[in-house]
């Protein structure tokens, strides 16, 4: 009989227990991976004086961002350069239903070695910002650079294949 009279508390705590669960599971950390192909919008660079091949810029690049969930986003990428020191800069994706992520990246960690069909680099990023679906986001990852050397006029707009993973929490919405 006593077991009877049980039941109520014993499914108001599995209840809450299984609430507690989902909840904690939708603020954990997630993957985020996507494909970013893009191009050249402008580059500008100098030689810097009395260092033998230092070069350093701007530039701007523009693409579609491809994820897994099947999700496309714009994406401006904004950056400076220095061919000794590396890169950084800024990558925005803006999705359809308007929400935003700006990525803040630098590199390279590791380069593809030289005259093979591929040219590229690996290189870390961090969420800096989102807004909408992404707002409050947090978190880290890597991506690669994949670019055709064997084909002049791609090579030369600047076409270029990215691969991206990170993780990311958005526990302080």
């Amino acid at each position: 009989m006593s077991f009877i009279r049980n039941i109520p508390v014993t499914l108001a705590i599995i209840f809450v227990f299984g609430v507690t669960m989902v909840d904690y599971a939708a603020a954990g950390t997630k993957t985020m991976n996507f494909k970013l192909v893009s191009t050249i919008e402008k580059v500008e660079m100098v030689k810097v004086t009395d260092m033998k091949g230092v070069v350093i810029g701007v530039m701007d690049r523009k693409g579609l961002s491809m994820f897994e969930n099947g999700d496309i986003a714009t994406t401006a990428c904004r950056g400076t350069f220095d061919t000794k020191k590396g890169f950084q800069g800024y990558s925005s994706l803006t999705f359809a239903d308007g929400s935003t992520l700006v990525l803040s990246w630098t590199g390279p960690t590791s380069r593809v070695a030289p005259g093979g069909k591929f040219g590229g680099f690996s290189a870390k990023f961090e969420y800096a910002n989102g807004t909408g679906r992404f707002k409050g986001i947090k978190g880290k990852g890597t991506f690669t650079e994949k670019k055709p050397n064997w084909d002049k006029d791609f090579k030369a707009k600047g076409f270029t294949y990215y691969e991206f993973t990170g993780t990311y929490d958005l526990s302080s919405q």
